[in-house]
């Protein structure tokens, strides 16, 4: 989805530049909007490229980010129930509920 939001914004932006040179130099329409649909297609190309490697980024990001958190927590577990004798390990397993 951020790509396509990427890819869309750089597109329509790239669009506005082109038209508004083109405007400003007074070139013909034709000439104008043929550079400007060019440069949509391949500000369009570019953000989404650009906006796939960040979804990249930030989605191995959070997921080694989520495999350390659950390492700490599963490493705070085996800390806490090596402490305790068995019997009552056993008592309180029991009672406590399962997080999930």
């Amino acid at each position: 989805m951020v790509a396509r939001y990427a890819g869309a914004s750089l597109g329509l932006l790239a669009f506005t530049i082109a038209v508004s040179a083109g405007l400003l130099a007074q070139n013909p329409v034709s000439v104008t909007l043929s550079r400007a649909i060019f440069a949509l297609f391949a500000f369009c190309l570019l953000g989404l490229a650009l906006g796939t490697a960040a979804q990249l980024v930030v989605s191995e990001y959070q997921q080694q980010r989520e495999t350390e958190i659950r390492d700490r927590f599963k490493d705070e577990i085996d800390d806490a129930s090596s402490d305790e004798p068995s019997e009552t390990k056993a008592t309180e397993d029991a009672a406590t509920p399962v997080r999930t």
